[in-house]
């Protein structure tokens, strides 16, 4: 199926899912969420900070990726959020069941700390 501009359209359903970090003692992401609405992706994100989850909200996914240029299945994504004093990039994709999730973390504060990096990993949970 094609819209109507001639792109294909893709299969989501092998992200569109909930996911939770194979790490329990992350002090990263303890969630994730994927879900449709109207076409579109959207992402939810949990944190992890000393036990207690604190909600990032729930961002359009900027951009996803079908595997290879004539797959129609979506494996990865991009999206933003943007928390003022810090921009979060994150980008995730599906391998072998598990959702990698790289975070490239931005501060915006002038604080002069250490701009970093994590990658972390999440297994399938019920919805």
């Amino acid at each position: 199926m094609q819209t109507e501009d001639g792109v294909r359209e893709l299969e989501t359903s092998t992200i569109v899912r909930s996911w939770v970090n194979t790490n329990p003692s992350s002090q990263g992401i303890a969630s994730v969420r994927l879900r449709s609405v109207g076409g579109m992706l959207r992402v939810t994100i949990q944190g992890a900070a000393q036990g207690s989850p604190i909600n990032w909200g729930e961002v359009a996914v900027e951009a996803f990726y079908a595997e290879n240029a004539a797959s129609r299945r979506v494996i990865a994504f991009v999206a933003r959020y943007n928390f003022g004093f810090l921009e979060t990039l994150v980008e995730g994709n599906v391998n072998s069941g598990l959702l990698v999730l790289a975070a490239f973390h931005t501060f915006r504060d002038g604080s002069r700390r250490a701009n970093y990096f994590a990658r972390e990993f999440f297994r399938e949970v019920s919805q």
